[in-house]
């Protein structure tokens, strides 16, 4: 149905706060979550010390007069001993097990990672509006030409004095 009422429209698309959100929603980039970064930080730091150990294991090796081979392949062998096979299996159980319980409060998790940034969030702030839960928009405030003239006209006098 056509409305006998002039409408005015202020901005559209991404001028609007709907297109702003949700070019910021867009341009969020794939930072890594804290569990991730110190997964990443323990992994460097066992590294680390699993070459040291191997590489001072082969220096002794050479110097008790062990045969070269021999020697590689304790330092081979020291570095494979050092690398935590479980840590893997451990931290994803773990994961999923908070997402269970999340689960149980409605909580719904597609990323396990989420799960432990979601435990160290101390607020959430959503809007009530419906946007959200609904996904649909409503309307806040109708009003008539005459009620948004002196809003565009001032809008027009800054415009005009900014240039």
């Amino acid at each position: 149905r056509v409305s006998p009422l002039p409408v005015v429209v202020v901005s559209c698309g991404d001028r609007t706060v709907m297109g702003r959100i949700a070019s910021l929603a867009s341009s969020l980039g794939n930072d890594q979550t804290p569990i991730a970064v110190e997964i990443e930080h323990f992994i460097h730091i066992i590294s680390g010390v699993a070459v040291f150990l191997g590489v001072t294991f082969f220096i002794l090796a050479n110097i008790l007069d062990y045969h070269w081979l021999e020697a590689v392949i304790f330092l081979i062998g020291i570095i494979v001993a050092n690398v935590p096979e479980g840590l893997l299996a451990t931290v994803t159980v773990c994961l999923t097990l908070t997402a269970k319980r999340m689960a149980k409060k409605n909580c719904l998790v597609k990323n396990l990672e989420a799960v432990e940034t979601l435990g160290s969030t101390s607020t959430i702030c959503s809007d009530k509006t419906g946007t959200l839960t609904q996904n649909r928009m409503t309307v806040a405030h109708v009003g008539t030409i005459s009620q948004l003239k002196p809003e565009i006209q001032c809008r027009e006098r800054r415009n005009e004095n900014s240039n």
